[in-house]
């Protein structure tokens, strides 16, 4: 599944160029690459009727997805500025800028990507929490899958726009996106499967096992791209493939257990999973902003990586027999 989505990735960066998205508008479209194996595990573990798995799996790759960004986008950054400077000086590019010493992300990606998601995690908190309609239904995939569609063509008008590449898309590109898929949808069905005897092992639901075990593994890719992104100065790429990968996870990959119907089995421990997504996006509006600061130094880091240890602590309070 992470060597499908990297290939899925690399053309749509070569079609952002091509139309010439900026950067933040760009993550929105490479955040639909990285959220492809959320999407086929999704949509396998309904087919085969195991829902709790596919939700699981999509809150378990939203919940780690900013800490570790943060993380991952301060680390790349401080261990390669000296090779980040040299490649500057050789090839100084519009998109790659000058190599700092902390990340620096535009305040832009707050009002396109911070807040929509954060009014995503808000729908959805209304759509399956009160008791009368609690969990997921048909109607809910429809107005999740409107709310997406709003998001993205919001994103990708007001992003801006950069020069356009004259780079073209050759029918190998076409092949590996081909290649890439069909790689993912195997993926899907054997991580299911695999999923599901390690849960039954463990003695552990289906919901924890997507948290823990397939989500983690679905939170890889933007991971990876996090490191190259934020080494070649670009972290505001990074951060916004990531937030980009989670609106479409809690949309798009939520339609298929919508459409089967999905009751909550496990109350506390879902909204102990919103609520954390909910306050990081609060605290990375609040701090990344022009008037605080657009930089990502090590106290920043520190309070995602420590309020990640404490959701850590809660959550084991929560799921303890």
């Amino acid at each position: 599944m992470q060597w499908g989505a990297g290939r899925i990735c690399a053309v749509f960066r070569l079609l952002r160029g091509r139309i010439g998205l900026a950067e933040v508008a760009g993550g929105a479209l490479v955040g639909l690459a990285t959220a492809s194996p959320e999407i086929s595990i999704n949509v396998t573990a309904a087919a085969l009727g195991w829902p709790d798995l596919g939700l699981g799996t999509a809150l378990g790759s939203n919940v780690p997805a900013i800490p570790f960004i943060i993380t991952i986008s301060y680390l790349s950054t401080r261990l390669n500025r000296g090779k980040a400077a040299a490649e500057y000086r050789a090839h100084p590019t519009e998109e790659t800028e000058a190599p700092r010493s902390v990340p620096h992300v535009k305040a832009a990606t707050s009002s396109a990507l911070a807040l929509p998601y954060f009014l995503i995690l808000l729908l959805l908190a209304a759509l399956t929490l009160p008791p009368p309609w609690a969990g997921l239904q048909p109607i809910d995939g429809a107005i999740l899958f409107a709310a997406f569609v709003a998001y993205f063509v919001r994103v990708t008008r007001a992003g801006g726009a950069d020069s356009a590449s004259a780079a073209a898309i050759s029918w190998r590109d076409v092949f590996n996106t081909a290649l890439g898929l069909t790689a993912i949808a195997a993926g899907a069905i054997l991580a299911v499967l695999a999923s599901r005897r390690v849960n039954d092992s463990l003695g552990v639901s289906d919901l924890v096992g997507g948290l823990f075990i397939t989500g983690l593994l679905c939170a890889l890719p933007e991971c990876i791209a996090a490191w190259g992104l934020s080494r070649r100065g670009q972290a505001t790429s990074a951060i916004s493939g990531a937030m980009s990968d989670g609106i479409t996870s809690l949309t798009i990959a939520l339609i298929p257990c919508a459409l089967i119907g999905l009751p909550l089995t496990d109350i506390p421990l879902y909204v102990a999973n919103l609520g954390f997504v909910a306050l990081c996006l609060a605290f990375y509006m609040v701090s990344n902003n022009p008037r605080w600061g657009e930089r990502l130094p090590l106290s920043k880091v520190a309070a995602y990586g420590g309020g990640y240890l404490a959701y850590l602590g809660i959550v084991f309070l929560v799921t303890r027999p």
